[in-house]
């Protein structure tokens, strides 16, 4: 049952974090990071590598894009 919760904030979270981003808001890129985390400890409860190794490089991806949005801009 767990799980299945999991799957379904994950999902939803997911949706609206890209709901966000089309929205042209860095938290989009947050709210994907915290979906990604909740699809990496579903991956773990189901044992299924390949949807862990994803979330792992989609999070990486959303702190790039953190990264380029939030703070390179003030740099540059």
């Amino acid at each position: 049952m767990i799980s299945q919760v999991l799957g379904w904030i994950g999902t939803s979270l997911f949706v609206y974090g890209v709901w966000v981003l089309g929205d042209k808001k860095v938290a989009g890129f947050y709210i994907n990071a915290i979906a990604n985390l909740l699809y990496a400890y579903h991956s773990i409860i189901m044992r299924n590598h390949p949807l862990y190794w994803l979330s792992i490089f989609l999070i990486i991806i959303n702190l790039r894009g953190i990264y380029l949005w939030q703070f390179k801009e003030k740099n540059s």
